[in-house]
C-alpha cells in the first residue's frame, strides 16, 4: 500500500541528497579555482623574490635542499644553462624550459604541473608546482565540509518525516470521518477548521454525500411507491381469483377469468414499467449509443399495437416512411415509443385516431405522436412527468409511470419533450407528444446510405 508520507520522506531524502551532491560539486569547483588563483599568486611571489647575482652564475649549478617547500624552483639564462635549483622538491626532467613570461600547464611523466616563468635581464626563473598537490588539498578541505553535511541529511529526513506527520493530520482526521460514516449518516463532513489545501477535497466530499443521499432517498420513494403501486392490482388478482372460484355458473366463471387476466396483463404492465424505470435511474449502466432507425422502430410498435388498438376502435396509424436514423439505445427508444402509443390508447375515446410521425425538421429529428383525448392542462404538463403522478380528476386505469419513463429517456438522449393540444380550442383538445432529436453525424451518414423500402402500416378498420 503506498503512503503519502513515506513517498514524501523519500522524495525529500532524494532530493536533499541529489542537492547536497549538487552543493559539494559546486563547493569543490569554487575551492579548487581559489586554490589555484592562491597558489598562482604564490609562485608569481616566489619567483619574483629570487634574486639572480653574479657570483650564483660563477658558482655554476647547485641544488638546493628545501625540504617541506610547496614549490620548486630552477634559475637559468637565456642560453638554458642552470644557475640554481631545489633539490626537495625538484622539478620534473623532462619539464620544459620556458623563455616568456607567465603561468602555463605543462605536462610530465610525473603528472601535470602548474608553472610560472619570470624573465629578467640576469636570467629566468621558473617556479612550479604539482597539480596533484592541490587536487590533494582541496580534497582534504572539502571532506571538513562535506561530513557535517551528511550528517545533516539524516537528520533533515527525521525532521521532515514530523513535519510530514503534523502537516498530514488534517488529512488522517478527515479520513477517519468519512471512515465512521455508512448509509445512516451522510450529512456533510465539517469543513471550518480544515487547511485550505485539503478544503476542495472537503467540498467534493460533501457533493457527494449529498448526491449519494439524494440518491437513496430516491431508490426509498421508489421502493415505497412501488409497493404501493402493487398493492391494489395484487389485491384485485386475489379478488377475482376468489370470484372465479365462487361463480356457481361457466358463465360468471368465464367473466370472472376474463377479468382476472386483465387483471394480470395490468400488472405484468405495471412490474414491466417498474422495472424500466429502474433501469433508467441515474448511474445505471446502459448499452451504449448506436444508430438506431427511429422511423423502423415507429412502424414497429404501431403492428405491434394494432390488434389492441381495433379492439377500442382507435384509428391507430403511422406516417414514418423510409430510415430516420438517430443516435440512441434501441431498447429505450422502442420503450419510449410503446408507452407514448399505450398512453395514447388509453384516453382517445372510440373511434378516435392515434398517429405517430417521425420526419426530420430545421436539423433536427422528431417523433410525434397525436391523439383524440381529452389533453392534459397546462398546469399539470410538467407534473405529468412525475412518476405514480395523476391528473386530478383521472380515472383511466394506469400506474402513473409510463410518461416519467418517456422523460427519462428523453433525457438520456439529450433530447427535448413538448406537451401540447393536438387540436386548440376544440373540444376535447387532444394531445400532441413531440420529441426532438439531436442530428449526428452517423445519422446523416447512414441516411446517404442505403435506404429501406419505404413501408406505412395501414390503419386498422374500425
Amino acid at each position: 500500500m503506498k503512503s503519502i508520507r513515506a513517498n514524501l520522506v523519500r522524495w525529500t531524502a532524494s532530493v536533499l541528497a541529489l542537492g547536497l551532491v549538487i552543493v559539494v560539486a559546486i563547493t569543490y569547483a569554487l575551492m579548487r579555482a581559489q586554490l589555484d588563483s592562491l597558489f598562482d599568486e604564490e609562485l608569481k611571489q616566489v619567483a619574483f623574490a629570487v634574486h639572480l647575482r653574479e657570483d650564483w652564475i660563477e658558482a655554476g649549478r647547485v641544488r638546493i635542499a628545501r625540504p617541506g617547500f610547496f614549490v620548486s624552483v630552477r634559475a637559468y639564462d637565456k642560453g638554458g644553462n642552470v644557475y640554481f635549483e631545489t633539490a626537495l622538491p625538484t622539478l620534473p626532467a623532462d619539464l620544459p624550459q620556458s623563455f616568456s613570461e607567465g603561468l602555463s600547464r605543462a605536462d610530465t611523466e610525473e603528472g601535470p604541473w602548474r608553472v610560472y616563468t619570470h624573465v629578467t635581464g640576469e636570467g629566468i626563473v621558473q617556479v612550479g608546482q604539482p597539480v596533484a598537490t592541490r587536487d590533494e588539498l582541496a580534497r582534504g578541505l572539502l571532506l571538513r565540509v562535506w561530513i557535517p553535511m551528511l550528517l545533516l541529511v539524516p537528520l533533515l529526513a527525521v525532521s521532515v518525516a514530523w513535519a510530514l506527520k503534523r502537516g498530514l493530520a488534517p488529512l488522517e482526521q478527515t479520513s477517519r470521518r468519512v471512515r465512521n460514516r455508512d448509509a445512516s449518516r451522510l450529512d456533510p463532513l465539517p469543513s471550518g477548521d480544515v487547511p485550505q489545501e485539503l478544503l476542495p477535497l472537503i467540498t467534493q466530499i460533501n457533493a457527494l454525500l449529498g448526491r449519494l443521499e439524494s440518491s437513496l432517498d430516491s431508490q426509498r420513494r421508489f421502493l415505497a411507491d412501488a409497493a404501493h403501486e402493487l398493492r391494489s392490482p395484487v389485491a384485485a388478482l386475489a379478488l377475482q381469483v376468489q370470484l372465479a372460484r365462487s361463480a356457481q355458473s361457466e358463465e360468471a366463471r368465464g367473466t370472472a377469468l376474463q377479468e382476472l387476466e386483465s387483471g394480470i396483463e395490468r400488472a405484468r404492465r405495471l412490474v414491466q414499467q417498474l422495472l424500466d424505470f429502474a433501469r433508467l435511474e441515474p448511474g445505471v449502466r446502459s448499452e451504449p449509443f448506436a444508430s438506431v432507425d427511429l422511423a423502423r422502430l415507429a412502424r414497429e410498435a404501431v403492428g405491434a399495437a394494432s390488434a389492441r388498438a381495433e379492439e377500442l376502435g382507435i384509428d391507430l396509424g403511422a406516417e414514418a416512411k423510409g430510415t430516420t436514423t438517430v443516435a440512441g439505445s434501441e431498447s429505450d427508444l422502442r420503450s419510449l415509443i410503446e408507452n407514448l402509443v399505450d398512453n395514447a390508447l388509453r384516453y382517445s375515446p372510440r373511434e378516435g385516431a392515434v398517429t405517430v410521425s417521425v420526419e426530420r425538421r430545421d436539423g433536427t429529428v422528431e417523433l410525434s405522436v397525436v391523439d383524440a383525448g381529452p389533453g392534459i392542462p397546462p398546469a399539470e404538463r410538467e407534473r405529468v412527468f412525475e412518476r405514480f403522478h395523476r391528473v386530478a380528476g383521472d380515472t383511466t386505469r394506469g400506474s402513473g409511470l409510463g410518461l416519467a419513463i418517456v422523460k427519462a429517456i428523453v433525457e438520456r438522449h439529450r433530447a427535448n419533450i413538448e406537451l401540447a393540444d393536438a387540436n386548440p380550442g376544440a373540444n376535447p383538445p387532444g394531445l400532441a407528444a413531440r420529441i426532438r432529436f439531436p442530428a449526428t453525424q452517423l445519422g446523416k451518414h447512414l441516411l446517404n446510405g442505403v435506404r429501406n423500402t419505404p413501408r406505412v402500416l395501414p390503419r386498422p378498420t374500425t
